[in-house]
This record gives structure tokens, sequence and C-alpha cells, in this order.
């Protein structure tokens, strides 16, 4: 089935491959014609003058002329058309190395480990082979930073996960769009200051222009009246330079205002243009779903696109970038105090879009977020389902789930049905028979479920609820925490937040391992205790049979799973299937005598 999609890839990478190749051949023309056009002037005029002036030649110049600069015009399209298309290429080229898993080159997201430092450590959220590193399709640092967020923390809201799931599944099925996005996105190259630099302009007091909106009609019509007067010998030749010193000094007046504003916008006009590019595919496709609907109506204001209005600001901070060149300032703002016109045009923007170019940013940051997740559903169409939410006060039921991050060809899917509150699934186990990479499997599919995107499972029922875990503590020297420390100060913490937040599901792995086995035995005990009292879920992975007999305890809230090891020839074998009671046998000391650490003649298994 997966086939499916990777002669999908293969076929978009042949035509694409064809397509560049004839954009390739047209510039290679289009250079040629520059070639011939640039010569045909020069000749021409060459002639113009051999000839005794003769304006044959002259026109024949000019029209080769403006056939260069058409040629010009031409090769600067296809040009970009290649980049394009290249792009696109790329995209599909990296497209079938996802879904051959082979996405460790691509962004990390270590930038994001601050969002939720115990969820991120403890399930690989981040990092290298992480589920974002996995999933990431983000054109812009904005999306990025939505899709780290979104990543980090759960969405409780019921409707809110509906809709984003009819998103999703809208999205998959417009792969054309996505890698369009994605294409026009490899355009842009942020230094990440874009967005505050803008913020902090918004966020100036308005100005107050209407001195200066005055002197922008009587300044220009005064120059004009006096150069009138100079050329009909009214005035002389020398009173020209009053004009030009009064301009000149109304700018150096509001030097430093304009001089602020250039400087917190001039560097981002280019980011602005391209931004607009993908607001405006945003706004050109055709949406069914009513999330990804209500987020495209959101990018107008006034009646006017978004778009629209982003090409406006680029085109102003484009103009402005003229006062770098030195003779044209002076021409300009001499004559119509230019600087002072594109600050008021500038300030005139602001007041009519200050309340709405967060909102615009913030919904290309979550569409941009999306089509990670549209990407990641198209590829794995055949491996994955869409969840369905469960009405029950506690509901983690799934078959076949797998974890997505595993290559197709070595993951062990499990089924698994977890209800109620309080509800502790208890899961023993020899090392390396798959307790831990279970744990990560439930928790990344949960989190990635309550995203609306369909999960690696062949069904998933759930109730969308908070997600806390031990598993990865680590010791601080800086802070004169030890291991065993800081891992009671991770425990306690979820208690605390479980009385306050009832549905959430705390997993643990192997807990209080610094300790001796019989204290580590009571203390996991009590605090299995403690959260059964609280009415919490808990999913706990031990080593420690003993804590299994807690079923016969609470019969109906304590559940035992298992991951069996079998002795066949002399070699451990593991399934990695789930199974129902508690593990029987080890594999530590087996693995210890192998290596010839231990005495062989010690039982093993």
């Amino acid at each position: 089935m997966q086939d499916t999609v990777y002669n999908y890839y293969n076929n978009k990478i042949l035509a694409l491959a064809t397509d560049l190749k004839k954009i390739r051949r047209t510039i290679a023309y289009l250079y040629l014609a520059r070639f011939i056009t640039f010569l045909s002037v020069i000749a021409f005029l060459v002639f113009f003058i051999k000839f005794n002036y003769n304006y044959l030649f002259l026109c024949f110049a000019c029209i080769s002329l403006l056939l260069f600069l058409f040629a010009v015009k031409l090769d600067l399209k296809f040009v970009y058309k290649e980049k394009f298309f290249a792009n696109k290429l790329l995209i599909n080229k990296n497209e079938l190395k996802y879904i051959d898993h082979q996405y460790q080159e691509h962004e990390t997201g270590d930038e994001y480990t601050v969002l939720n430092p115990h969820l991120i450590a403890d399930f690989d959220i981040f990092g290298n082979g992480s589920l974002f590193q996995y999933l990431n399709r983000c054109s812009t640092t904005i999306g990025k930073n939505k899709l780290a967020e979104n990543l980090c923390k759960s969405e409780l809201n019921e409707t809110i996960i509906t809709e984003k799931q009819e998103a999703i599944k809208e999205l998959a099925e417009k792969n054309d769009f996505i890698q369009d996005f994605q294409a026009y996105g490899m355009f842009i190259s942020e230094n990440g200051n874009e967005l505050a630099s803008l913020q902090n302009w918004l966020n100036e007091t308005a100005q107050n222009l209407k001195l200066l909106k005055l002197l922008i009609i009587v300044i220009p019509l005064l120059n004009l009246i006096w150069f009138l007067l100079v050329a009909f010998g009214l005035l002389s030749v020398n009173s020209i330079t009053f004009p030009i010193l009064l301009s000149l000094s109304i700018i150096g007046f509001y030097k430093k205002k304009i001089g602020n504003a250039h400087d917190q916008l001039g560097k981002t006009a280019k980011i602005f243009e391209k931004y607009s590019t993908l607001i405006h595919l945003i706004e050109k496709e055709t949406f069914k779903s009513s999330y990804l609907s209500a987020l495209k109506q959101k990018l107008s204001h006034q009646n006017e696109k978004a778009s629209h209005s982003l090409t406006k600001l680029f085109k102003l901070l484009n103009s402005f970038d003229i006062r770098y060149n030195i003779l044209a300032f002076f021409i300009l703002n001499s004559l119509f105090i230019f600087d002072i016109q594109i600050f008021c045009r500038l300030e005139k923007w602001k007041a009519k879009h200050k309340n709405s170019i967060n909102l615009w940013f913030a919904t290309l940051a979550e569409i941009d977020a999306f089509i990670s997740f549209g990407a990641y559903a198209f590829n794995n169409r055949h491996f994955v389902s869409y969840p369905q939410i469960s009405d029950k006060k506690f509901c983690f039921e799934a078959t076949a789930m797998g974890h997505p991050l595993l290559h197709p060809s070595v993951r062990i899917n499990n089924s698994i049905q977890f209800n109620g509150m309080p509800a502790v699934m208890i899961i023993t186990g020899a090392n390396m028979a798959g307790k831990s990479t279970f744990l990560l499997t439930m928790a990344v599919n949960l989190i990635i479920a309550m995203n609306g995107a369909p999960v690696c499972a062949k069904s998933f029922v759930f109730t969308p609820c908070d997600i806390l875990s031990s598993i990865k503590i680590q010791d601080s020297l800086a802070n004169n925490e030890s291991y065993f420390y800081a891992e009671l100060v991770r425990l306690k913490s979820i208690i605390e937040y479980q009385k306050t937040h009832p549905k959430t599901l705390v997993v643990l792995d192997e807990i209080l391992r610094g300790t001796n086995t019989k204290d580590k035995q009571l203390g996991s005990l009590g605090l299995l205790e403690k959260l059964i009292s609280q009415h919490a879920i808990v999913i706990m992975a031990t080593h420690d049979v003993s804590i299994g007999e807690m079923e016969k305890k609470y019969p109906g809230i304590v559940c035992n799973h298992c991951f069996e090891v079998e002795l066949t020839n002399d070699q451990l074998i593991f399934d990695y299937k789930l199974k129902d009671g508690i593990n029987q046998k080890l594999n530590a000391s087996f693995l210890m005598k192998k290596m010839g650490i231990i005495a062989s003649d010690i039982n093993t298994v």
C-alpha cells in the first residue's frame, strides 16, 4: 500500500525534473537573446554615428534596447520559476526520505526544550530523531514556533480537536497546495527579528501627522512654483538654494523619527514580500473544513486582503530604501521631502492595520503548522487513523498501535484498553523487552491525537488529558541536587498538579532507582496508593514484579500487563508484544553471562 505514496513522489520527481530541463533550456536561449540584443544596441549606435547620424539605425538601436530589456525581464521570471521548481523537486526527494525515516538532517528544534522540559525530555519531542524533526515541514519561524507549542501542550477542548481533525484531513488531500506553500516558503530567509522589529514599530505612540500632511503638499508646491519663477527669469538662479535648504532643514528636523522607523523596518522588506506570497496562496485556496475556512476569513481587514496590505507595506519599505542612494536622497528630499511622504504613508498604514497584523501572522503560523501534520497524514495514510474522542471520564483504547518514529518494517504494534478514574496500569518486563518504548508509543500518539492529527494505530479512542511523567530525571550539580532528590521533587510536583487537574495521565518509568530495592518497592507502592486516593490515571513500567500484586487489592482499578522474553537455542528472543499478567522471566544475568561479566554456572532465565 505504501508503494502508492512512493510512486506519487517518484512520478512528481520525474515530472519536475523534465520541467526543470525545459526551463533551463529556455534560460539558455534567453541568455543568448540578451547577448545578441545587447550587441545589436552597440552595433546600431556605431552605425548611427558612422553613417552620418542616420536615424534609421537609431530606431533599430532603440528596438534592440527594448528587446534586450524584455529578455532581461523574461530571464528574471524564468530564473525565479527555475528556483521554485528546484525547491519542489527537493521537497519531493525529502519526502521520500521521510517515508524511509531518514530525516535526521533536518532541524531538531532543540531551541524549544524550555517550553515543557519534562514532557520534552521524557518523550523525545525535540532533538535528533525527535517527533518535531519528523513532523516539521514549516516554512516560517512563526510556524515552527506554533508547531513546537502545539506539541508541548494538551488540547482539552473536544470541539477544537474535532475541527482540527477535519482541517488536517482536508490538507492531507491538498498535497499540491502543501508543496507550493513549502516551495515559496523556501525563498524566505529570516534573521528571527523581523516580527519583533515590526511589533516594536506598531507599539510606538501614533504620530501627530497634521503638520506633516500639510508640509508634504505645501513644500513640493512651493518648490515647483519657485523653479517656474526661476525658469521665467523672475527669480535668480542662486535663489534656488532657499527652497532646497528649507526642504532639507525640514527633513533634518524629523530625521530622528524617520530614522527610527527605517531602522526598525528597513531590513525586513523582503520578508514581508515573501510572507505576503504565502498568505496570498492561502487566500486563493478553497477550504471546506470550518477551521481552515475560519482561519482564511481572518486574512482580511476592511475589505482588503492581508496579502495586498503586506505588499503595500513591502513597496513602502522598498521606497524607503532609496534614502541609501545619496544622489536620489538629495534630489527627492530637496524637491519633494520624500522621506516625510513615505513616513506619513507608513504611519497611515500602521493606523489602519495595527490591530490586524498580529492576527494575520498568527493565522499564517497556524496554517504553516497544520501543513506539517497534513504532510505526515498524506505520507502515512496506510498506517494511520483519525482518533475518536470518548465521552467517558477517561478512556485510552487502541488497536494495533505503534510508534510513528519507527519504520514500519521494524515497528511492532500492540493493542491496549485502559479506562476509568482512578485507573492504574502496571507494565512489567525484562530488560530491553519493550516497556519504555510502549510508554513512549502511548504518550506520543496521545500528543498527536490532541493536535487533531491521525495516530499510528488501526483504531484509537481517547479522552483528552494532560500528560505528566517521570522518566528521564537529571541531577543538577549547579543546584546541588542529586538524581534521587530531583526525582522526588518531580514526583511531588506531579501529585500537586494532579490534585487540581484530575484528568491527567501520569506516566512513570522505573521510578526511585536511586535507592535500595526494599525502599524502592515501598516508595513505589506508597506513591501508587497516593495517586489512587486522588483518583489518578497512572501507567507505570517497572522491573519489580511484586508491585503487580496491587491488582488483588484494587481489582478493576489496577491491571497488569507485561513484555516477556524467550530463550531459544541459547539466544534471547524478544517479540515486543504486550501480554496480560505479570512478567515471569528475567534477562539481565543471562546477558552478563554471555558477555563474560559473571560466571556461566549462575541460573539466568
